[in-house]
């Protein structure tokens, strides 16, 4: 068993490419399955602590307590870290769920694509609220198949609207978001760059869309950029276009909005 400060874990999990450990809490006086604790010992979670209660929607994590304490492993103290409580979601990385599926067929594309829509409502409800997630990637969507649903987690980069960004994953980043590093770094003063580098909805969209369709093709779209049909032929044209459509280079001719990419799943 382990704890760290009063909270109480079976396991330490370390998630290779990721900046902090999880572990499910199991305190008696808890529900089973309630809470999660992200844990470190050189990450400091009180942005995302503060970022949290700007939203309130089933799909995003509720905050519970954040702070900084040795971690004991059966009473024996082991290192400290800086930790963050919040709600614990069951499920799995979207895209290791079917890597372990094989390729979607016909009826399972189905599925797929109720997902995917649902996965715009806690995009809709951070966009409509002037955020944007800035760092979607398959382990920050956890896919619960038996309830359909899929939850956005790990906001420590959220922004607002047209600010500068505060991190990201370059395998998941969108092209703006990777010009808007390489001007930073360059030496390009903050004010300068967001006068040339937008960034907004359609730069999370362009997230979901790599996402989308590693999980169609089981291919990244970096490695392989070839219509998602010419690798899995059971995708249809309308799905084929909206995921193309995710995946413009150019952010002006994306799709612009959740719910303009909700709506065109519908049609699908």
């Amino acid at each position: 068993m382990y704890s760290i400060d009063k909270y109480h874990f079976k396991e330490f999990k370390i998630a290779p490419g990721h900046r902090a450990n999880y572990a499910v809490l199991c305190n008696p006086e808890f529900k089973e399955n309630q809470w999660g604790m992200k844990y470190s010992p050189a990450n400091n979670y009180s942005r995302e602590y503060k970022i949290l209660p700007l939203f309130s929607h089933p799909q995003i994590p509720v905050r519970n307590a954040e702070g900084n304490a040795v971690m004991y492993k059966e009473g024996k103290s082991v290192l400290i870290q800086n930790y963050l409580i919040m709600t614990h979601f069951e499920g799995e990385d979207v895209v290791e769920y079917y890597k372990k599926r094989g390729l979607p067929d016909q009826h399972e594309i189905e599925r797929v694509i109720q997902y995917f829509s649902n996965a715009t409502l806690p995009l809709q409800h951070m966009h409509s609220k002037g955020y944007i997630h800035c760092d979607i990637k398959p382990g920050h969507l956890i896919l619960n198949p038996t309830k359909g649903m899929m939850a956005l987690i790990d906001l420590e980069c959220t922004i607002k609207i047209g600010e500068i960004i505060c991190g990201m994953s370059k395998e998941y980043a969108s092209p703006e978001q990777k010009q808007m590093i390489r001007l930073l770094r360059n030496g390009e003063e903050e004010k300068s760059v967001i006068k040339k580098v937008t960034m907004n909805a359609a730069s999370d969209l362009y997230s979901v869309g790599l996402i989308f369709y590693q999980v169609m093709t089981g291919k990244l779209w970096q490695a392989t950029p070839l219509p998602p049909n010419e690798t899995n032929k059971a995708i249809p044209d309308k799905l084929n276009k909206v995921i193309l459509g995710l995946l413009e280079e150019n952010p002006v001719n994306r799709i612009q909005s959740a719910e303009a990419l909700k709506a065109e799943l519908e049609g699908v």
